[in-house]
């Protein structure tokens, strides 16, 4: 009875904080707060060098911030929401980071030339300064981590990175392997990127006071979301170009990277025998321009577009049943529902 208390007390804040706070929170001087925070943590004494050049473009923030936003909104569920204000910035800054560390990493291990539009960091300044830069990032911020004492959410932090790390070195595994299940496939976007989403979510409501089933919920909430980012990216490498996406197309294929528009097809018996061979013959030297057409063709004959499709819509409305369980208002669902639509296509 106790326990039940305490939750239906915590939905009434939820309730009357939410749609007071949860508009000034994505205003402009909650991200700027943010961005404050970005540039003191990734401060540096590097100016006139190539990895100070590499660092002072990273922290030129210019991305949506999904996942800083992610960590405010659910701070909001708690009751220590408001005197944690600068600590909870400040933690959302720290999410960035290794969210911007991470990319820089992974543009080195992809080779990719292009980042949001433009040249990538490895690409515009060299892979050893953008290694060095992603380097420094996370160094500073386990330091600042330390000296604010925020060692609960650092370890939560720490532990994303772990995930983050293991599900990278799960897809490397994978490369070419022309028979990996769908199952292999989810456990590497969960870890690759999915866990930074739920580290986000986790450390607003935890921080803000929220009991550990709110938490749970959250970090569901924000799994899902980071499940729909991984496949909506999969599924935009099919149905845009680079000048949409700054990308290069189908480089995962070409990689032996197979990703779930690609295995969807596969479990047809068509795509099997279509797609398939071109697999194989990917894996013996990098397959040209007209084979990787003709995938793409192959891979929308067979249903996998369309089956990538539903799977996004599957976490959507898993996140969808999330919310309503939360018994939040409606100013608050159309809040966060316009952060999934961004991950919808």
């Amino acid at each position: 009875m106790i326990k039940k208390d305490k939750r239906d007390k915590e939905i009434q804040q939820a309730e009357v904080l939410f749609s007071s706070y949860a508009i000034e929170i994505m205003q402009e001087e909650w991200m700027e707060r943010v961005k404050f925070y970005i540039r003191l943590i990734g401060n540096h004494s590097l100016q006139g060098t190539v990895v100070g050049s590499v660092l002072d473009d990273a922290l030129n923030v210019s991305g949506k911030m999904i996942r800083v936003r992610l960590l405010l909104l659910c701070s909001v569920f708690g009751s220590h929401w408001r005197e944690k204000k600068d600590r909870l910035c400040i933690l959302a800054a720290m999410v960035e980071l290794t969210h911007l560390a991470s990319l820089i990493h992974d543009d080195i291990i992809d080779d990719a030339p292009y980042r949001r539009g433009g040249k990538s960091l490895q690409n515009k300044y060299g892979k050893d300064a953008a290694v060095y830069a992603g380097d420094f990032l996370m160094a500073r911020i386990y330091y600042y981590e330390a000296v604010e004492h925020l060692n609960e959410s650092a370890a939560v932090l720490s532990k994303a990175v772990q995930s983050m790390c293991e599900g990278e070195i799960g897809q490397a595994l994978c490369r070419y392997k022309e028979n990996i299940t769908v199952d292999e496939y989810f456990w590497n976007i969960r870890r690759k990127t999915a866990s930074l989403f739920k580290a986000a979510c986790h450390i607003g409501a935890a921080e803000s006071g929220c009991s550990d089933e709110f938490v749970k919920k959250l970090e569901t909430f924000g799994e899902n979301l980071g499940m729909m980012f991984q496949l909506r990216d999969d599924l935009l490498d099919f149905i845009s170009d680079k000048t949409e996406t700054g990308k290069e197309t189908h480089k995962d294929f070409r990689y032996g990277i197979y990703t779930y528009p690609v295995l969807a097809a596969l479990k047809t018996e068509r795509g099997k025998n279509l797609i398939l061979p071109i697999m194989l013959e990917n894996k013996q030297r990098m397959i040209n321009n007209r084979r990787l057409a003709e995938m793409e063709e192959y891979v929308i004959q067979c249903g996998g577009i369309e089956a990538t499709y539903k799977e996004i819509k599957r976490f959507a409305q898993n996140n969808k049943e999330i919310l309503r369980g939360l018994n939040m208002d409606d100013e608050t669902t159309r809040l966060i529902q316009e952060l999934m639509k961004q991950l919808e296509v």
